[in-house]
């Protein structure tokens, strides 16, 4: 059984397990970047310094995923968290073919939509490619 974190950007509805989620903010407070690598929309101030945030599922969003992989925190820009959801590990399926860079490690159906599993580390190699 997994614990996924759902959510939207304009395009789809995603997931992310819960173990790489450590809080959902406002992306009132972004700052974008004067010439960003691709897929980067900006930095939001934290505690500790600024957060780079992703922007590979759409370049708008109202909120930020704070996503924990590894020693490596960044955030993610959405629309809108949908829920906390459990899943049976069988009900996840494989990863999709065609994609460049296994960002999408696993597809839910779920009445009559898919729900795109994430890879929280294949979203941080965006900032390092």
């Amino acid at each position: 059984m997994k614990t996924l974190v759902q959510f939207r950007s304009a395009q789809a509805t995603y997931a992310l397990p819960v173990e790489h989620v450590t809080e959902v903010r406002s992306s009132a407070d972004m700052t974008p970047l004067p010439a960003p690598r691709p897929g980067v929309a900006g930095l939001v101030p934290r505690a500790d310094g600024a957060l780079t945030v992703l922007s590979v599922l759409g370049d708008a969003g109202d909120h930020v995923i704070v996503v924990e992989d590894d020693a490596m925190t960044f955030g993610l820009l959405v629309e809108e968290v949908t829920a906390v959801v459990r899943v049976e590990d069988d009900r996840i399926g494989p990863p999709p073919q065609g994609q460049r860079g296994g960002a999408v490690a696993g597809v839910i159906h779920e009445e009559g939509q898919l729900v795109l599993v994430l890879d929280a580390a294949a979203l941080r190699g965006t900032l390092s490619a």
